[in-house]
């Protein structure tokens, strides 16, 4: 599985934590006790991912946040060989 790097992934999962601890707060299934150790278990994942997150932004900066546009792969010239190693041409392979 590839690891995300991106710092809205962690706020993504915030944002599920927060919907989940509301809906379980608000269903009236668990007594009050059980109710504080949810909102313990929530703060204690809510921070360490504030953290991971700030550590981030530490290492990579306030630029790493903003979308990087799609490369797009440079196609070989016309006459080239083609680069899936057929040994043709690439306008009479994968350029056709």
């Amino acid at each position: 599985m590839k690891k995300i790097k991106s710092p809205w992934y962690g706020l993504t999962w915030i944002a599920i934590w927060t919907a989940a601890l509301a809906w379980f707060l608000g269903s009236g299934l668990f007594n009050e006790r059980e109710s504080i150790g949810l909102i313990i278990v929530w703060a204690i994942l809510v921070a360490t991912t504030m953290y991971v997150i700030y550590r981030h932004i530490k290492v990579h900066g306030w630029r790493s946040l903003q979308t990087k546009p799609a490369e797009k792969a440079a196609s070989p010239a016309l006459n080239a060989p083609c680069p899936c190693g057929s040994g043709k041409k690439y306008k009479r392979c994968c350029g056709t």
